[in-house]
């Protein structure tokens, strides 16, 4: 989620490079993913044990790390990963559960993490009002609690101590401008398609404000189009569309689950328009090696996995402020350096 959507308060700020640099060593420490389970996780079975003392001076090490979606999405499994990897790499006792998408069940977790007392949360904020009480009540209780992926302002985000994900504004806005360079005669009346998960969502609305702002400038418009996570569902959708709109100019999936979809959805409706998009799926990685999609915002999942753990272990053992990290920067994945997305698709991109 973005980085300027969060507030100026936080201590450290890291860029999503420099935050990379501690990664690639760690893309070797693959653990299993176990679902709503402890997972104890060391290199050595019985944890690192620096001469700093990271892994090992704070006697309570159990961080529950919630999930709204199923590890099994692919941009989730990245997540869990990174999470998975830092715990192994800290000593620390993971307690990862998932809502499967649903925000009341999310809320539970998050109250049920409050009765357990772990030494830290770990959460996404996809609701600007549904989660404060029992995220502020954590905080009330001194647990640590850190954001990732998407964050909010307001009293929910003064119950943080930092966050970890991606400005989606000022990439949506780079995609724009991408896909204009790209196809300089998109322009005045010409429509984009823009389909999400879920429109009214803190990431979809950030995400199309920074699209729209670049086609606003060229005299293009956007429309909108909800798929809802379910691939089967957001195929159907998108090949609808371009069915009764087959003079679309352009898409721009707002979200993973529709831009690992459309390459199909075109191929099916038999219109070809110029894609960029949002987020990195094996699918994703095959279209932009095809052509047909030019270019995809990747926010790096292990990384907001990865480095929400690390601050929190950061947190536990010294009682470093725990930093706000733009994951993914401002880079695009094309097809001058697809490569190493390909080779890493599913495990760490």
């Amino acid at each position: 989620m973005p980085h300027s959507a969060h507030s100026p308060r936080r201590a450290r700020r890291v860029s999503g490079w420099r935050a990379l640099a501690v990664v690639p060593a760690l893309a070797l420490l693959a653990v299993g993913c176990s679902q709503g389970s402890d997972d104890t996780a060391s290199a050595s079975g019985k944890g690192t044990s620096l001469k700093s003392g990271l892994g090992s001076t704070a006697k309570d090490r159990k961080v529950t790390f919630l999930l709204p979606q199923d590890p099994g999405d692919p941009f989730w499994t990245t997540i869990a990963q990174g999470a998975k990897d830092a715990a192994q790499l800290l000593n620390l006792k993971l307690n990862m559960q998932t809502s499967s998408g649903d925000q009341s069940k999310y809320n539970d977790l998050i109250g049920s993490a409050v009765a357990d007392k772990p030494a830290a949360l770990a959460v996404v904020l996809d609701d600007p009002n549904k989660y404060t009480e029992n995220v502020c009540a954590a905080q009330k209780a001194g647990i640590p609690v850190m954001s990732y992926n998407i964050t909010q302002e307001g009293k929910v985000g003064a119950c943080t101590l930092g966050f970890v994900g991606q400005d989606f504004e000022e990439v949506g806005y780079l995609l724009g401008k991408r896909l204009l360079a790209e196809h300089p005669d998109i322009g005045k009346g010409d429509t984009v398609l823009t389909p999400v998960e879920f429109p009214d969502q803190v990431y979809a609305v950030q995400r199309h404000a920074g699209v729209k702002r670049a086609l606003d400038e060229a005299g293009a418009k956007t429309d909108i189009l909800g798929t809802g996570i379910e691939d089967s569902a957001a195929l159907d959708k998108i090949t609808q569309y371009l069915l009764g709109h087959k003079k679309t100019a352009a898409i721009v999936p707002l979200g993973g689950t529709p831009h690992r979809n459309v390459v199909k959805a075109m191929d099916d409706s038999g219109v070809k328009v110029p894609v960029v998009g949002f987020d990195l799926a094996p699918q994703i990685v095959t279209g932009i090696e095809s052509g047909a999609i030019d270019a995809a915002a990747d926010q790096q999942g292990y990384v907001q996995g990865f480095q929400t753990v690390m601050e929190l272990g950061l947190k536990l053992d010294f009682g470093l402020s725990p930093a706000s990290i733009n994951s993914g920067g401002s880079g695009l994945v094309d097809k001058s350096n697809v490569g190493i997305a390909k080779e890493l698709a599913g495990k760490v991109r």
